[in-house]
């Protein structure tokens, strides 16, 4: 196959919502940084929110926060978020993401009403921390290498992720934007099954996949390492049982 699509098939990860997400983010940063462009159109805030809907899903598109966060929240993003993209197909994945998005907004928005405080929302942050929380839903004791050294079990990297929101807005907008988390929970747990009919997997990609191994994610690398000192200490055993035998 070739064209643009071939290309997309072809970036690291085969996850190419994830990537288009991840693009956006780098080039409304870049031209903030470089040209100075303003993307309010597409940033939320909640007294607008009725005059420009669409803000509730545009806003995660706007690189913030500075190179650092893009380029480490963008790993994570591409880490976890590549990860149900690929268990999930594309189009669940969307789903997702405007559930997840959306209703953090919506919650903003309600919040912003009845407490009479506002926020202006731009960047990957808050379905950042949704995809965390699902992917932990999904894999609660597999473990996580946090800053890339500590091992940590993926369950409490969700609660962090959802304490990072909690905290990252003022009090009580911080509450209502865990809505977004929340939603993450329920459509690992029971939402996709009913709003979404999932896709066999197919056969012959899942071979391919197998065959491209990503040796950038460092839960891969851990697995890894873990599987062979299991082979390893299976081996020595089987030895040491052939020695006795022979004795």
């Amino acid at each position: 196959m070739r064209g643009p699509r071939a290309r997309i098939s072809e970036l690291p990860g085969d996850c190419p919502v994830t990537w288009a997400v991840l693009g956006a983010n780098v080039l409304t940063f870049v031209g903030s940084f470089m040209a100075g462009m303003s993307w309010s159109d597409l940033a939320f805030f909640p007294p607008s929110f009725l005059q420009r809907p669409w803000t509730a899903v545009t806003y995660p598109l706007i690189g913030t926060g500075g190179i650092v966060w893009v380029l480490i929240g963008g790993y994570v993003f591409w880490l976890f978020g590549g990860s149900l993209e690929r268990s999930w197909g594309w189009r669940d994945y969307i789903v997702f993401l405007v559930l997840v998005s959306g209703s953090s907004a919506v919650a903003l928005w309600l919040a912003s009403v009845l407490t009479q405080r506002d926020a202006l929302v731009a960047g990957f942050g808050m379905p950042l921390a949704a995809v965390t929380v699902a992917w932990a839903a999904i894999n609660p004791f597999e473990r996580v290498a946090l800053y890339f050294v500590l091992p940590v079990e993926a369950r409490w990297v969700g609660i962090l992720a959802a304490t990072a929101v909690l905290f990252s807005l003022p009090f009580p907008l911080g509450v209502f934007a865990l809505a977004g988390c929340g939603v993450a929970w329920w459509y690992v747990r029971q939402g996709r099954y009913g709003l979404v009919r999932p896709a066999p997997p197919h056969p012959r990609r899942r071979l391919e996949r197998t065959k491209r191994s990503l040796t950038l994610n460092p839960i891969a690398w851990y697995r890894r390492w873990r599987l062979r000192r299991q082979f390893m200490r299976l081996v020595k055993g089987s030895k040491e049982d052939d020695d006795d035998t022979l004795h």
